[in-house]
């Protein structure tokens, strides 16, 4: 029965996305200076929930200094009917502080897992708040820790847990009634341990405060009251690249313990405020492509290109930029390379084709011209000059690289990690290895998003290190090799090298040739040859030996002797050889006689 419940809430859900096409509803379209706020409910709606956050801005800059100017205000929707509502929170309700940054798939939200009136999502250009049709009270104490979070993240880099919690509160808190329960110090926390605390592994932001948070607060107010003048010293510290180790200047810790348990929170109005509130009716094109735009902040992918099915240019570049989470690298590169081209006022077109990683030479200059024009086109957006700065780093100018980042670290401090961590590249271009494993060390040691980021962030401070030592061995045998051959060169100038030896003598080769010296005629039948060795004929020994043989009645060889020779290595060779010649028998008055004669055998090596 449950599933069945489930199943048709779900098939309400999506007739419901598809009757939102028609936009029968009037919707309006407010802006201030920190949000742009979308809703069917009313104008005056719009204008309350507008001018409950921009008072809670005012506040949140009376504690803490003005807040640097964002490229895109945080775009807030507003939605009377439930199924909208429904439509559009996360599809994993996750903490409010770190919600789904992009299209990652995910299991579908279903009511009774809703329960709150607000949700914050962060996309991957722009943050969201998704609201029911409730008061802004409401909406503010159910999103108001996250929007504290977000606000609080443009002022710092490093951000300690308390701080950060407290601070928090502060936009939450403001205009509400005090909290009046009393900490006893046997559940509570000491100053000491407030501002050492760390979140653990399975913390989740989104979950009911607790003692930690109110406590955080409640220093926080403290610290606002009497010390206000340290905290801003403080803040400041955590905005520089060594401000990781910076302490708070508190002086004797346990009597501050004393007074934060003795602390009751007094209430902080919320400031009255001109927030200059432009509320008219919504553009129904611009409303189609920034409700898609939301859905692709909670991962729909598919339901957000439903919203892009215009043909004017917003909504061209709207589908064009879907590219990159619902389709292949290439794909994506080739969609968002002709929008950029096309239509080159769309600073985010010319943003998110720049953003897409690849090592093809020709892509990576198609994309330094895009983003040379986001930068232009987004002048507040941090991370279009950090990708401007990646592009230039992967085209051979580093150098030009750091001054972006500078800048991206000014305007978005909220994504230092990732700015320092190109900041690292930058450096290891410029062979300034000393640097770069500071910039990746300092990456790595920043707040994250989450654990896995943690873990990432880790594992490149590695490679990084990995990466200096592979470049400077590398180096180091192109200077040993450069000092081998400057060597070599000195050596040659003092004592010219020798001329190369002349090539060898081909091989030698032996032949052996006879002959018979003797009174009468004879005839051989059998010759054969003594050896001729290789190693005498290489030598080039050549000449005669002769030989006085006996030949017998029946024409072999009874008697040999050497008489004469000019090789005596082969005298025993030659002998032997002989005795084995055999001749036709001679005759003398017609009978078989033996005979003697002289063997020449000639040797020659040529």
């Amino acid at each position: 029965m449950r599933f069945i419940q489930r199943f048709i809430v779900l098939a309400v859900v999506c007739a419901a996305a598809h009757s939102a096409y028609a936009q029968d509803a009037q919707w309006f379209e407010a802006r201030s200076k920190n949000f742009l706020l979308l809703t069917d409910a009313s104008a005056a709606k719009a204008r309350q929930v507008l001018t409950d956050f921009e008072a809670r801005v005012a506040a949140f800059e009376s504690a803490f200094g003005p807040l640097p100017l964002r490229q895109f205000p945080i775009e807030v929707f507003v939605f009377k009917k439930s199924e909208d509502f429904i439509e559009a929170v996360p599809r994993t309700v996750s903490p409010a502080s770190s919600p789904p940054t992009a299209v990652s798939p995910a299991s579908p939200v279903l009511p009774d897992s809703i329960d709150k009136s607000a949700y914050l999502v962060k996309g991957p250009d722009r943050i969201f708040v998704v609201a029911r049709d409730k008061s802004p009270s409401d909406i503010s104490n159910d999103v108001g820790h996250a929007l504290g979070h977000v606000f609080f993240e443009r002022l710092v880099y490093w951000r300690p847990f308390w701080l950060a919690e407290g601070a928090a509160e502060v936009f939450r808190k403001a205009g509400r009634d005090p909290d009046g329960k009393r900490v006893s110090q046997s559940e509570g926390f000491n100053v000491r341990d407030l501002l050492t605390i760390v979140p653990s592994a399975g913390y989740q932001d989104s979950a009911p405060p607790g003692i930690f948070r109110l406590q955080a607060y409640r220093l926080l107010r403290l610290l606002l009251d009497e010390q206000a003048p340290a905290l801003r010293a403080y803040l400041e510290s955590k905005r520089m690249q060594d401000g990781e180790k910076t302490a708070l200047e508190l002086h004797d810790l346990d009597a501050w313990t004393e007074r934060l348990f003795g602390y009751i929170e007094p209430r902080v109005p919320l400031p009255a405020v001109n927030a200059d509130i432009r509320v008219d009716a919504a553009d129904p094109a611009a409303l189609a492509i920034r409700r898609g735009d939301l859905l692709l902040a909670t991962g729909r992918t598919s339901e957000a290109a439903r919203w892009y099915n215009g043909e004017n240019p917003a909504a061209r570049a709207a589908r064009a930029i879907l590219t990159r989470f619902n389709r292949t690298e290439g794909e994506a590169l080739r969609a968002l390379d002709r929008v950029s081209r096309e239509i080159p006022e769309h600073g985010l077109a010319q943003f998110h084709f720049g953003s897409i990683e690849t090592k093809t030479p020709a892509d990576i200059a198609l994309q330094a011209a895009a983003l040379e024009r986001a930068v232009k086109l987004l002048p507040l957006m941090g991370r279009a000059h950090a990708e401007l700065a990646r592009v230039y780093t992967l085209s051979g100018k580093p150098e030009a690289a750091l001054p972006l980042l500078d800048k991206a670290l000014e305007l978005e401090p909220e994504f230092a990690d990732r700015f320092y961590e190109l900041r690292a590249e930058a450096f290891l271009a410029l062979r300034r290895f000393d640097e770069a494993l500071q910039a990746i060390r300092v990456a790595a040691n920043l707040p994250h998003a989450d654990r896995p980021a943690v873990e990432a962030y880790g594992r490149k401070v590695t490679a990084v290190a990995r990466r200096i030592e592979d470049i400077r061995r590398e180096a180091e045998g192109q200077r040993l090799e450069q000092l081998r051959a400057e060597v070599e060169a000195k050596a040659a100038e003092r004592e010219p090298p020798k001329p190369p030896a002349p090539p060898p003598p081909p091989p030698r080769t032996g032949q052996i040739s006879y002959q018979i010296e003797a009174s009468t005629r004879v005839e051989v039948t059998d010759a054969v040859y003594p050896e001729y060795p290789d190693a005498l004929v290489q030598k080039g020994r050549s000449g005669r030996i002769t030989l006085q043989l006996t030949v017998g009645a029946d024409g072999r060889v009874s008697q040999a002797a050497v008489v004469s020779s000019q090789i005596t290595e082969l005298n025993a060779a030659a002998v032997a050889a002989a005795k084995k010649w055999l001749f036709k028998p001679a005759a003398v008055s017609g009978r078989a006689a033996p005979v003697s004669l002289r063997l020449v055998f000639q040797f020659s090596a040529q």
